[in-house]
């Protein structure tokens, strides 16, 4: 019998220059992180709070705003606090 072959996902491009990455809750998102959405790095515009600290808002220049639901990894600038 012929092994199914499994598709590898494509490999995540670079984080943006000059950024750290951490596994953050969305209560710590702030305003100039970037978060990787539908194969690009998005950088955050502005925030709205979602009801509860649990949830946010996040708004982007040039597309849809986003509900942030639970922690990922996102990029903040080095020295950006």
């Amino acid at each position: 019998m012929p092994k199914r072959r499994i598709k590898e996902p494509p490999p995540l491009p670079p984080p943006p220059a000059g950024t750290v990455g951490d596994t953050r809750p969305p209560s710590d998102v702030r305003v100039g992180d970037f978060v990787y959405l539908d194969g690009e790095y998005q950088r955050v515009q502005d925030m709205r709070s979602a009801g509860t600290a649990a949830h946010r808002v996040l708004i982007f220049t040039g597309r849809e705003p986003w509900v942030m639901r639970e922690a990922r990894t996102t990029y903040r600038p080095i020295g950006f606090r």
